[in-house]
This record gives C-alpha cells, sequence and structure tokens, in this order.
C-alpha cells in the first residue's frame, strides 16, 4: 500500500515571515511612490524660511548650535520676543541642526528626511496594527495611511516634520512600553514631548489602550507604577516650558472672541475641511486665515447641526469604549492629538491645518484596515481589488498636490486659489514675483494683500525692499515707516530701516534702528553685524568687536564672515 505523503501547513513561521517583509516593503514603496514627486523641490517655503533657511542656530555648528537649541523657544530665534506662538521643540529643530551640519540647507535631503520619517511611521503602525487588529488588517491600515494625501502638508512642508517625528515617537514609546522595555519607552515618550506639544496626551492614550485591550485602570496596582512615571515625566516637561518660555501657553492673536464660537465654527470647520479631504483625498488646502472660515452664528439651527452630531457621536463613542469595544477607542484614541490645535482648550491663532491630522489619522487608517479584514475573509480578490484602487487614487491624487511644494509660487498660488481672502498668500505670491523680476504682477499682489488686511506690515515691508533694491530710497522709507507703525516689534523692518538711514547719511539714526532691532531679536545676525560696521567706521573698535564677535557666533559661514575675522586680528584687544 501508497503511503500518503502528510499535508504540509498552510503556513509556516519562514512563510509568515517572508510575507511580513514583503508587506512592509510594499507600504515603504507605496510611501516613496507617493510623497518622492515632493523631492524635486529645491525652496524653502513658508515657515521653513525663518525656522530653518534664516535660524542662525542652524548655522553655528552641532556643539554651539544643540546648546543654543536647548534653551530657546521653538520662535524666538527667529522672532526673539516678538515670537507668535510659544512653543519648545528642541529634538524637532536637532534633526535639522544634524542635517544642516552634515548635508547643508539642501531642500532635497531635509525633505528626504520627513519622507523617511514618514516611511518609520508607516512601518511602525504596520506593527500596532498587527497586534490589535490583526496582520491583514496590519497591512491595508499601514498602506493606506502611507498614501493618504491629508498627509501631504505634513511629510511637503519641512517644518511639518514636527509631526511625523511626534507620531514616530509616540508609536515606538506605545510599543516598547507594550514590550515591557520601560526604558525605550520612557525615552521615546521624551523625544515625542520636545518634538511637538500634543504628546503630553499620550499617557491618556495609552490608559485607553490599557482599558480597551486589557481591562486594566490606570489606579490598577499593575498599572500604577507605567502610568504614575508617564505623569511624572509630563510634569517635568511643563516645568522645563516655564523655565524656557515666558509665556509657555501663548497661541498667538486668538483667532475667535469666544467659546461658544470656537466650538460651533471648528465643529463645522471639521466636517467640511478635515474629515472629507481626509476621506476623499480632495478640497486640500494650507491657509484658512480669515476671513475665508465665518464664524458659525449662534442664532442659526444649521450652526448647531455639527456640533450636535459630533457630540452625539463622541457620546457614543465614550459609552461604547466603557464596554470596551475596539472601534471606540480608535476613534477616541488617535482624536486626542487634535485636541490641543481645536481651539477648545486654548485659544490659538489659527482654525486649523491638514499638518495637524497627520497622527489623528490614525484613526481613518484602523478603520480602512479593519474593513479591508472583514471584506477579506467572504471575498479576497474583491478585498484587494478595492484595497489597490483605493491605494492607487489616493496616489494619482498626490502626484498633482505633491507639485505644490516644488517652488514658492506654486505653493503660494495653491494658497491663493484655495483662500483669496489670505492677505499672507497674496503677500508672499507678491513677493515671489518681484524676486523672479515680474515687478508688474508682484506689486499689484502686494497692493492686493494690503487690501485685503490693512494690519498686516508685510506687504510694507516687503515692498520698501523692492523699492530699496530699485533705488528708491524715499519709497522704502515710507513703507518701512508704515510698516513699522502697524508692527512696532519687526526687527527685520528694524534692520532695513538702519540700511535707508545709512544711504541717506543719517548714521545715528541707523545705528538707534539696529539696536532697537537687538532689544527685540538679540539673536539677529545682520543687526550684529551692520551695528558692528556702524561702529568701526566710527572708530568706535572695542563696542565694534562685540557685536562682531557674536555676528561670528551666530553665523559662522557668512560671506562677510571671512573679512570681518580678518579685521577683528588686525584690531589690538582691549
Amino acid at each position: 500500500m501508497k503511503r500518503s505523503r502528510p499535508e504540509r501547513p498552510a503556513s509556516t513561521p519562514l512563510a509568515a515571515a517572508r510575507a511580513h517583509r514583503l508587506e512592509l516593503a510594499l507600504v515603504a514603496l507605496a510611501a516613496f511612490a507617493a510623497f518622492g514627486p515632493a523631492l524635486r523641490g529645491r525652496a524653502f517655503l513658508y515657515d521653513d524660511v525663518p525656522l530653518i533657511r534664516e535660524n542662525p542656530y542652524l548655522h553655528q555648528g552641532l556643539r554651539t548650535g544643540a546648546a543654543a537649541l536647548l534653551r530657546s523657544g521653538y520662535w524666538q530665534a527667529s522672532a526673539g520676543r516678538a515670537a507668535p506662538v510659544a512653543e519648545y521643540r528642541p529634538v524637532l529643530m536637532l534633526s535639522f541642526l544634524l542635517q544642516a551640519a552634515t548635508t547643508g540647507f539642501s531642500v532635497p535631503a531635509m525633505r528626504l528626511g520627513n519622507v523617511l520619517l514618514h516611511v518609520l511611521v508607516c512601518l511602525l503602525l504596520w506593527e500596532l496594527f498587527r497586534r490589535k487588529l490583526g496582520p491583514p488588517a496590519a497591512f491595508a491600515g499601514a498602506l493606506i495611511f502611507a498614501v493618504l494625501p491629508v498627509h501631504s502638508e505634513a511629510v511637503g512642508l519641512l517644518s511639518g516634520r514636527s509631526e511625523v517625528l511626534s507620531a514616530a515617537f509616540v508609536l515606538g514609546a506605545w510599543l516598547a512600553l507594550e514590550d515591557g522595555r520601560r526604558a525605550l519607552g520612557f525615552s521615546l515618550y521624551a523625544g515625542a514631548l520636545l518634538s511637538k506639544e500634543s504628546s503630553v496626551l499620550f499617557p491618556v492614550l495609552l490608559a485607553l489602550d490599557d482599558w480597551t485591550f486589557r481591562g486594566r485602570r490606570p489606579w490598577d496596582e499593575e498599572s500604577r507604577g507605567l502610568h504614575g512615571a508617564l505623569w511624572g515625566m509630563t510634569a517635568a516637561y511643563l516645568l522645563l516650558r516655564f523655565g524656557v518660555l515666558a509665556d509657555p501657553f501663548r497661541g498667538g492673536r486668538p483667532y475667535f472672541s469666544g467659546r461658544l464660537a470656537a466650538a460651533l465654527t471648528f465643529a463645522r470647520f471639521a466636517v467640511r475641511h478635515y474629515v472629507w479631504p481626509s476621506l476623499s483625498g480632495l478640497s486640500l488646502c494650507s491657509d484658512y486665515s480669515r476671513p475665508l472660515i465665518p464664524d458659525a452664528n449662534p442664532s442659526s439651527p444649521s450652526a448647531w447641526l455639527p456640533l450636535a452630531a459630533w457630540l452625539a457621536l463622541f457620546a457614543w463613542a465614550v459609552r461604547s469604549l466603557r464596554r470596551r469595544e475596539p472601534w471606540a477607542f480608535w476613534l477616541i484614541g488617535p482624536g486626542l492629538f487634535l485636541l490641543p490645535t481645536s481651539n477648545l482648550i486654548l485659544p490659538l491663532d489659527t482654525i486649523g491645518a491638514e499638518r495637524f491630522l497627520y497622527l489623528p489619522s490614525v484613526a481613518l487608517a484602523a478603520g480602512g484596515g479593519w474593513l479591508y479584514q472583514r471584506l477579506r475573509a467572504v471575498r479576497p480578490r474583491a478585498a484587494a481589488a478595492a484595497l489597490g484602487a483605493v491605494a492607487a487614487f489616493y496616489i494619482a491624487v498626490l502626484a498633482r498636490r505633491d507639485r505644490v511644494w516644488l517652488s514658492p509660487e506654486s505653493f503660494y498660488r495653491a494658497q491663493l486659489a484655495c483662500n483669496p481672502l489670505s492677505a499672507g498668500a497674496a503677500g508672499s505670491l507678491g513677493l515671489a514675483y518681484l524676486q523672479k523680476g515680474d515687478a508688474a504682477h508682484g506689486l499689484a499682489l502686494l497692493e492686493t494683500a494690503r487690501a485685503l488686511d490693512p494690519a498686516d506690515p508685510a506687504p510694507d515691508y516687503n515692498l520698501a525692499k523692492y523699492r530699496l533694491s530699485v533705488g528708491d530710497a524715499p519709497g522704502a522709507e515710507s513703507a518701512l515707516r508704515e510698516a513699522l507703525r502697524r508692527d512696532p516689534s519687526s526687527s527685520d523692518a528694524w534692520v532695513l530701516l538702519s540700511v535707508v538711514e545709512q544711504r541717506n547719511g543719517r548714521t545715528e539714526p541707523a545705528a538707534a534702528a539696529l539696536r532697537r532691532a537687538l532689544t527685540i531679536r538679540p539673536d539677529d545676525p545682520k543687526a550684529q553685524f551692520d551695528l558692528g560696521r556702524l561702529y568701526w567706521l566710527r572708530s568706535e573698535r572695542e563696542r565694534a568687536a562685540v557685536h562682531w564677535r557674536r555676528f561670528l557666533e551666530l553665523a559662522p559661514d557668512d560671506p562677510d564672515a571671512p573679512a570681518v575675522r580678518r579685521l577683528l586680528r588686525s584690531s589690538p584687544e582691549p
């Protein structure tokens, strides 16, 4: 009788490992296909200009620059006392310092850093979903997250790295603490806190995770040590903010006049400008400045409908979470990280931004992974086709969206297209045209910006720069005086006014303008250089040396630095 051969197992550990590696490779390739085209851009855009390109601390080298970044706020280097918001993100800025010290101020290299971090987040999310939802859902959820068009701003804008880096730290800490590696988990949580403020909600997320998947509460005996340590780290972080920042909870000029207006308007805004773009990949926008989003009218019944819907959904989710239903965890847990930027807790100077959705969109990815897993159980081919179609559609949408990040003109044109009422977008596009030599379009856009927001000093400042470049010193002075009337805390305007004063032969008013600039922003390298030069020309060598030495500390790679060093060496020490 012929012996029958034993059946081989349907799946072996080796085959499973190969399948996992293939899934991870596909997720990484999809992320590169989605966001790789943005690497062609070579210009610093929007907040990247003051925070990175013009940040003196990033030009000082690793040792000196790291020390400066650790003891200063996110905006202090570029704005000094006029910093618009209070943020402390030294780990984020250290990542840029490391790149500046190794690859220079190369936009493609820095943007590649964003893309690689996004890939890392996707891989961490795959592992998290594998543990919480199952292998099929892990692949689908991570793939959807990898290609979501709403992530374009977080990945494409260099300063959007705060979202991606903090998400990587949060997910890494989550996985490490699940594995019992507390030292690693606490270290990663510290990195998250020092990358973006919203990471303070990680202990709440972990408490919800413990309750949902293990039935444990933070005060239970087996949990209290871990959660006590996390809350202790959070308290230490808040104390550190008080030590570094003069006003640790300032959010800029409040966008809303009251909490009710904020709640009603944000509820409607979230439906139209968060949920719909996240699901469809359409109607993406990088500028929601006033008056594009009008305040909801409390006397209108329709104003209350979105808020009522959100409250009903939240109440349902809370009730389900009490019964430890996973769907409620995935809705509430990632959504927590949207609270600090929602205007519901702290007043901010913006109603929202797409980059704020980076970590909260884990909820959408989890939902997509769960749906795929359910469909795959009954119709595997249909599930694979649907997942492939969704990924392909999102990548196609991003192929168009990634063009926004290629140049200042493309970026600000896109901003103005989605928000024609934005004075900032009109003025920035006008400046971009002026820098390219298109004076007609540039000046017209600056006038448009002035009309849209008569209180904004930026159009007059940019107009002054242009007029000075074409030799119109009186016109430049007039525009600068107007800019400073609107915002006396602009150190850049005071520095430019000193140039005008020098051209008019008024050295003492020029020196006074520079001293005013340095009271606002002591670490302004141009102000330090110009004031040192004025003192040198007036034969006040000792005073000149003080400012020039500070200039060399702040901008050692500046083109004028070698000449300054030679002059200082030729001058005897006092």
